[in-house]
């Protein structure tokens, strides 16, 4: 199934309530990313600008992102479907690390919906640097919501071990392998935005590679 395909086939399933919001939502974000493009600095782009553009209302605008940087760039808050959440789980083998790591990774693709062509992408991220920092700050607000999830399932493995799950114990464990799966999904993402000929859709590859890599150093 093309992407195209896939995008007609969830626009299909939509209610007209959400083929609205998400009309808006793009309206937003093209606004915004077109702002982005024809000022030197994003300090001279204001929310009433984009909101007369997109021909919604400035409170509108805050429905939708919490911020200009997030609009340009199509980031929204993050939350993890019932898809991703139900698949996820640890198995007997299972390297904890790289297995967060892509957890974080399908729920940062699932919370940057970008509208613009990756060129046009790439291109403002150079012409406003503050947007490249704002996309790696938003695997932070991502961290946050999967680090919630990683300690549940913490929490039931060591439960159906008959292990005692003490809560500060397991949000520990958690807490410390989310932190290092985000640094791996951080130190893949670089490329991506500085390698001539990278993508987005290069992420799964070089993320992988990024965690064998991180396996080699610390198991030597």
């Amino acid at each position: 199934m093309t992407a195209a395909t896939s995008d007609a086939a969830r626009e299909a399933t939509l209610s007209h309530r959400e083929r609205k919001r998400a009309r808006t939502w793009t309206a937003i974000h093209l606004a915004a990313a077109d702002a982005a493009a024809h000022h030197a600095r994003l300090s001279d782009i204001t929310v009433e600008a984009i909101t007369e553009q997109a021909e919604v209302s400035p409170r509108t605008f805050f429905n939708y992102f919490k911020s200009k940087e997030d609009a340009v760039l199509g980031l929204s808050s993050p939350v993890i479907d019932d898809d991703i959440a139900d698949d996820f789980d640890f198995a007997p083998g299972d390297d904890p690390v790289e297995k967060v790591a892509f957890l974080l990774l399908a729920v940062f693709r699932t919370a940057s919906r970008r509208a613009i062509g990756y060129d046009e992408y790439i291109a403002l991220m150079d012409r406003h640097p503050e947007l490249a920092r704002r996309r790696f700050q938003h695997i932070d607000d991502v961290e946050a919501v999967v680090a919630e999830l990683v300690t549940t399932r913490l929490a039931a493995i060591r439960l159906a071990d008959g292990a005692l799950a003490r809560e500060n114990a397991v949000e520990d464990t958690a807490d410390m392998i989310v932190t290092v799966a985000g640094a791996l999904m951080r130190s893949a993402m670089r490329p991506l935005l500085t390698t001539p000929g990278k993508t987005e859709a290069d992420a799964d590859s070089v993320l992988h590679r990024t965690c064998l890599l991180f396996r080699e150093v610390t198991r030597r």
